[in-house]
């Protein structure tokens, strides 16, 4: 989405920014209502309608997004966005975290920290490759004949290099040729970004199935442990003091 934002549709940096917030607001807000919702109606439940937002959410954007579509609609899409990842995020941690003794949080914590970075990285580098293959696919197949192949590989780089390449074109007096450029760089661009949506509201559905199949229904209670802490009495090495808990 910056890229969106900044190529697409022309915003700065900072624009950018303030554009986002409605995710970043919406995220903050529905992970706090999605904890307490998962304490009254379960984690499963929580989670399941999470992921099902999350789906719906790349189906949408991979319906609708064109260079022109309104802002209005994006904040929705990013509110349901946000609706998404926070019923899935919170609840799914407190999962992970009811399921071990308080002795064992640290390996807990660190458990859900590796599945969080393990699918993001899977994430960036799958959906990553899908766009960057069809971006190029589809530039290569609508590009002028008439731009220079040196030209035509730097577009292949990056959405903002096919945009700097029909800038130069344009700035040197082939306009149709850098508007043609810069029309094709946006189409193949948004396909790419359709279809990298796609593949993630799979994902999201897929999760949806397993989180009915596998999750429970309420986090697990933590194993309840005795901790006696002892204190020897001089010449007896008896303990006169037991904390259970």
């Amino acid at each position: 989405m910056t890229q969106y934002f900044q190529f697409v549709r022309g915003y700065g940096p900072l624009s950018t920014g303030v554009h986002l917030l409605p995710v970043a607001l919406s995220v903050g807000a529905f992970s706090v209502a999605g904890t307490q919702l998962a304490v009254r109606a379960g984690t499963k439940l929580v989670v399941t309608l999470g992921l099902i937002a999350m789906a719906a959410f790349y189906g949408w954007v991979a319906a609708v997004t064109s260079a022109g579509i309104s802002y209005g609609i994006i904040a929705v899409q990013m509110v349901l966005y946000g609706l998404g990842m926070g019923l899935t995020s919170a609840p799914a941690t407190e999962s992970i975290m009811g399921a071990v003794s308080r002795r064992q949080a640290g390996v807990g914590s660190a458990v859900n920290d590796s599945t969080r970075l393990l699918g993001g990285t899977l994430g960036v580098a799958v959906i990553g490759s899908v766009y960057a293959s069809l971006y190029g696919s589809r530039l290569a197949a609508s590009l002028p004949a008439g731009l220079p192949r040196a030209a035509a590989a730097t577009a292949h780089q990056s959405l903002g290099a096919a945009y700097a390449v029909a800038g130069q074109v344009a700035g040197a007096g082939h306009t149709a040729l850098g508007q043609a450029v810069h029309t094709a760089a946006t189409n193949a661009f948004l396909h790419g970004l359709s279809i990298g949506c796609l593949v993630a509201g799979g994902v999201a559905a897929a999760g949806a199935i397993l989180a009915v199949l596998f999750l429970p229904a309420h986090p697990a209670a933590p194993a309840v442990a005795s901790v006696a802490t002892s204190v020897a009495d001089a010449g007896t090495g008896e303990p006169t003091e037991k904390v259970s808990r």
